[in-house]
């Protein structure tokens, strides 16, 4: 998925579409998340937690009196990720691959 369409989802779409795309890795991957960081135009709080093995995406928008989570997705920082958004090292719940 090109980042020109992410940036239109994110604008206008539902969160459950948003949930639905930025959960598969193999429409949007980590380099996509980290440039739609630096867009500003779209509307939305993309919030970077890095932790020990992975580093965790949180979309928010902005609601009445607080924020809405709209999508969180984790990318495994060891290894890497293959066009079909399958890591080289672990699963989805970091058991190593045999």
């Amino acid at each position: 998925m090109k980042v020109s369409q992410l940036v239109k989802l994110l604008r206008n779409g539902s969160a459950e579409e948003i949930k639905e795309v930025f959960h598969n890795r193999k429409l949007v991957n980590q380099s996509k998340v980290r440039f739609l960081m630096s867009v500003k135009d779209h509307g939305v709080r993309i919030e970077e937690i890095k932790e020990s093995q992975s580093t965790w995406y949180y979309i928010w928008r902005p609601i009445e009196g607080g924020r809405e989570n709209l999508a969180s997705q984790f990318y495994w920082n060891e290894g890497e990720y293959d066009a079909e958004g399958n890591h080289s090292l672990y699963d989805e719940y970091g058991f190593a691959l045999k």
